[in-house]
């Protein structure tokens, strides 16, 4: 049993310190609030960033869901000061041989990865979601909810799935790529490009008089 540290103090880190707390293993869980975020943790439990005590070996986990930013604070501040970044399964998704030696990975309930899957570090995935059989995941994707995959799958790193995201079996997925609610991705995409599903919910007035099959 020990302190575990979230790097962020906003609704997201919230969630994050309900999956630590169901994962189990820590007696205290504290938040360090970022530069201009709005903060939701209990004010007790949370100190800014730039004032928290954080030597090295400090046990702390990413709480920010912004994939930049959690690139920016990997670079800048988990590995300049040795953090010791902790992986955090909910217990209906373990055990999970796709970790291998990962660091910093949050996965909520309900995820499946199938054989010979790998994630990299700093890698989330939300709740019921799916990663085909001898697939790659590179490091600080973040993935929401109800993403699925096929097989033999490979994502690059610093990607983000919005909810209810697909991908073929046999795709590559660039890296730095931003896929937005319900996109459904059959062949491979560009490193840094943004994806949109190619149908989209229309919005048309009402008229009275009118009946609604006309």
């Amino acid at each position: 049993m020990t302190e575990l540290t979230l790097i962020g103090a906003g609704r997201f880190a919230l969630e994050m310190a309900r999956l630590a707390e169901t994962a189990g293993g820590f007696e205290r869980i504290r938040f360090t609030a970022l530069p201009g975020e709005d903060a939701v943790a209990p004010p007790e439990l949370t100190v800014a960033l730039a004032d928290a005590d954080l030597p090295a070996g400090t046990p702390v986990l990413l709480a920010s869901s912004d994939v930049d930013e959690r690139r920016r604070l990997i670079d800048t501040v988990l590995i300049p000061r040795e953090l010791h970044a902790v992986s955090v399964v909910h217990p209906s998704s373990a055990p999970t041989a796709a970790l291998g030696g990962a660091r910093g990975v949050a996965i909520g309930p309900g995820c499946y990865f199938g054989v010979n899957t790998r994630i990299g570090d700093f890698t989330v995935f939300n709740y019921h979601s799916t990663v085909g059989h001898h697939s790659t995941v590179g490091s600080n994707t973040v993935v929401a909810p109800n993403f699925h995959t096929g097989n033999s799958v490979t994502i690059g790193d610093d990607v983000a799935f919005g909810v209810s995201c697909t991908v073929h079996p046999g795709v590559t997925i660039g890296s730095g790529g931003r896929f937005q609610i319900g996109t459904a991705i059959v062949e491979n995409t560009k490193e840094r490009h943004t994806y949109l599903p190619q149908m989209r919910i229309m919005a048309l007035p009402r008229h009275e008089g009118v009946a609604e099959n006309d």
